[in-house]
């Protein structure tokens, strides 16, 4: 890194500090202040701030901007790094590059240097034969958006802090600003640096994604002829019935059940008058969303709740309604709603809401604050990118369109409160950027346009985007429909979605699901917790556009492995089982231990594999398979259950070996009325007797090494097991 700031003049100012927000877990850093000073002319008082901490392996670059002239400054754009010149006098070789992505943004890795993304970005490759990587992006944001450019030909690399309107500085003040960048260029493996970049800005944000641990069913989507039934059930009575057929089916003992109710009636009709900004029962009902029984809100939601499941509904984020703008010309942008009566794109209109004026702030939260006291728990925005106001027209000027954005999030977040769930449809729009600006606020982010079907690059723009998964933001592809799907097809689609995003919305109806889907879909929950993800292991192997092997490491013996063909014909996919993962696509385990491979969905013992061999599993077009990776122990172990789609991780509990008793005991989250396997391998014992704090519990032994135990109960139960083993030489 040669080039920060070309100035004429610095001041420099290294002191020690302790980190605010932006630098990961707290330390001691160090920070170094660069100021450019000009001479005559316009220019204002510029300052890079570099932290870097004792602890960590990156730094946090930050600026900020004085104002020492007569006039007001607008700062649009800062490059923190201008065309600083990369690597020189090195070549670097097997050249990767990640852009990180938000929304429906397309990321995936190529092989070249010549790259410009938004938000953040890895490289790597290697000098001399050895791996270095570099990733930077955005970290803290409030104000601004992030922009990276690197240009092959002249190597330059550019990080740009930018926004449409920027930010004013009134005369003679100093604006210290809350956005920051992340940089690291010390931590050579990739995956690793990705990692600690999600965890830092999930850190400097406050982000705490809300997992949905539940299906959702969409409302819109069914009603829908093209994505779903067809069949008119986007209403409160017609909701309300799918619950209460939730309820009958006995979903509800595996996972509750989300019903989102959606509102769109769209300003292509009736001239332009619609419920948006209205946001009332009156308007809601009339346009039929909310019918009788349950015409208010308050009654929907408590109807649902009632009945077991989880409220939601949708809002257009910028759209409003015309008459609603005739009544409330104020809160319009700039003021203006002269062009009210121009024609344009149903979610493009000149008209749009001023989410910077305080009365429409203060309409706006009153709503939310009624909407949450009616008991309602999650919000789709639609057309989010309406809201990117990039012409400005704001009441209050402080704001950048960055901080207009935020806005509709944030009142928002304070009036449904933090418990609430909020879904970002980041489409990009009419050429809007997909950003992640709304990072600490919202909880899921849509990556892929109107679609009941299921393809490869769906968990791709997911599953390249792991690092943030779960750590800042929740991904998900729309919803999925049952239709026209084969068992392999479902199940592929159910793995990949429920695995690598985890949110699941449903377009297929409680009255249509068969006991088949119903089954499989409830494979996987609840939803595994924590920040992790599973990793796209393969990503950097020469010719993967979509990773083919994901592994999510539970513990060092043990790892939940997904095998992906992505082609349309069949193809074996390998996976190395130790090895540099950068180089090789390996699941980077033990070379010297033995494991074994399950297949769940297949509930097929695969054998056991030493860990310098390579995996590989032939699969059908478009298939995927998950299975578990065992590390062999010494003693009876468990290689899987039918329960989870996990395998034990999130239905077994406190699994242990007693060397002295010879009992293998643990406790399984058993469901009423469905029997519970547990898949053991023998290693070189026989099972006696099996026990159960409740229920029944019977062991048999299979061939291939293998036992199974059964558990039983009439109700859901938390059931303490254990088996006696012999040695199978005593008998």
């Amino acid at each position: 890194m040669t080039a920060i700031f070309q100035t004429s003049q610095f001041k420099k100012d290294f002191k020690k500090t302790r980190r605010s927000r932006g630098g990961g877990r707290t330390s001691a850093s160090s920070k170094l202040t660069i100021v450019e000073t000009p001479g005559d002319g316009y220019r204002p008082i510029k300052a890079l701030h570099l932290s870097v901490y004792d602890n960590l392996p990156f730094a946090v670059l930050g600026f900020s901007v004085t104002n020492h002239r007569q006039i007001t400054a607008r700062i649009t754009r800062i490059g923190i790094l201008d065309k600083a010149r990369f690597l020189p006098g090195k070549e670097l070789t097997e050249t990767r590059v990640l852009q990180g992505g938000a929304g429906a943004e397309r990321n995936r890795v190529h092989n070249q240097l010549e790259i410009t993304a938004y938000n953040n970005l890895l490289v790597t490759g290697k000098i001399d034969g050895a791996r270095h990587s570099l990733v930077v992006g955005g970290l803290a944001y409030h104000e601004f958006l992030r922009q990276i450019e690197l240009t092959e030909k002249k190597r330059q690399f550019s990080v740009t802090i930018e926004d449409p309107q920027g930010k004013r500085i009134p005369p003679g003040t100093r604006y210290d600003a809350d956005d920051t960048v992340f940089l690291d260029f010390s931590t050579g493996d990739p995956f690793v640096s990705l990692e600690r970049y999600g965890l830092a800005m999930r850190d400097a944000n406050r982000a705490h994604p809300k997992i949905y641990d539940f299906p959702t069913l969409c409302g819109w989507m069914v009603s829908s002829g093209e994505y779903g039934e067809g069949r008119p059930i986007n209403n409160s009575r017609e909701l309300v019935g799918q619950m209460e057929l939730a309820r009958k089916s006995g979903i509800l003992n595996y996972t509750p059940v989300a019903i989102r109710l959606e509102p769109d009636f769209y300003c292509n009709s009736n001239y332009g008058d619609t419920q948006q900004g209205w946001w009332d029962d009156q308007h809601w009902a009339k346009y039929g969303s909310l019918i009788e029984p349950y015409e208010t809100f308050g009654k929907f939601c408590g109807k649902i709740r009632e009945l077991g499941g989880i409220p939601f509904t949708y809002i257009q984020s910028n759209m409003p309604s015309n008459d609603f703008a005739m009544a409330h010309p104020e809160w319009m942008l700039g003021n203006d709603i002269s062009r009210l009566h121009a024609e344009h794109r149903h979610h493009m209109p000149y008209v749009k809401f001023d989410f910077t004026d305080p009365g429409f702030q203060a309409h706006t939260l009153a709503m939310w604050q009624r909407l949450r006291g009616q008991g309602l728990q999650g919000i789709k925005f639609d057309y989010p990118e309406s809201a990117w106001c990039k012409d400005g027209g704001f009441e209050d000027p402080s704001f950048t369109t960055t901080t207009a954005y935020r806005k509709v999030f944030e009142l928002t977040r304070e009036g449904l409160g933090e418990s609430a769930y909020i879904h970002e449809r980041n489409l990009g729009e009419y050429g809007t950027p997909r950003l992640d600006v709304t990072a600490g606020i919202v909880d899921l982010q849509r990556v892929w346009g109107d679609s009941s079907h299921f393809e490869p690059e769906m968990a791709s723009r997911i599953g390249l985007r792991w690092y943030k998964n779960r750590s800042v933001f929740g991904y998900y592809p729309d919803g999925k429909s049952f239709k026209n799907l084969d068992t392999d097809a479902r199940r592929t689609m159910l793995s990949l979605v429920g695995l690598i995003s985890g949110r699941i919305e449903l377009g297929t109806s409680f009255g249509r699901m068969t006991p088949e889907e119903q089954h499989d879909l409830t494979r996987l929950y609840p939803i595994f917790p924590g920040t992790r993800s599973f990793r796209p292991v393969d990503m950097l192997v020469e010719g993967r556009e979509d990773p083919s092997v994901y592994a999510y490491q539970i513990d060092s013996g043990w790892s939940q492995i997904i095998f992906c063909n992505n082609h349309d014909q069949p193809h074996t996919v390998t996976a190395p089982i130790s090895g540099n993962q950068a180089d090789t696509g390996s699941l980077g385990l033990d070379p010297h231990a033995s494991y074994y491979l399950y297949d769940f969905w297949n509930d097929e013992f695969l054998g056991e594999h030493q860990g310098s061999d390579s995996i590989t599993r032939d699969l059908k077009p478009y298939q995927a398979l998950t299975c578990s990776l065992h590390r062999i122990e010494d003693h009876p172990q468990f290689l899987s259950t039918n329960r989870h789609i996990l395998q034990g991780f999130t239905d077994l509990a406190d699994v242990n070996w007693n060397q002295e008793t010879m009992t293998y005991s643990g406790t399984a989250k058993v469901i009423g009325g469905e029997p519970f396997v547990i898949t053991l391998a023998n290693n070189g014992h026989e099972p006696d007797m099996a026990s159960a704090s409740s229920g029944q519990a019977g062991v048999i032994t299979e061939g291939k090494g293998l036992s199974r135990l059964t558990l039983t109960s009439e109700t859901n139960a938390d059931v303490k097991w254990s088996v006696t083993w012999t040695r199978a030489s005593a008998r």
